[in-house]
């Protein structure tokens, strides 16, 4: 799951941000059997939050870095709030 993260945030251009709502939208529409593949058994929230921490592992290879928070549409269509990131 990292590695499609890791390509997923590759074709994002240097400088735009995005957040982790984004990151889980995108693999449901263009990479729903690795979404679910990944799942093994979690919780909505909880994979959610195991999505986040590999968006954060990336930071941690200079990537991406949070910037703080964002409001947005979650899977639900609801507004929720979750990490944001600036691509570098």
């Amino acid at each position: 799951m990292k590695e499609r993260i890791k390509s997923i945030i590759g074709g994002i251009p240097s400088g735009l941000l995005f957040d982790t709502h984004m990151i889980i939208e995108y693999l449901l529409q263009n990479d729903s059997d690795a979404y679910l593949k990944n799942c093994n058994g979690k919780t909505t929230i909880s994979y959610h939050g195991y999505i986040g921490q590999i968006i954060n592992d990336i930071a941690g290879e200079g990537l991406v870095k949070r910037i703080g928070d964002s409001w947005s549409l979650n899977i639900h269509k609801k507004f929720s709030k979750c990490a944001c990131w600036e691509k570098l």
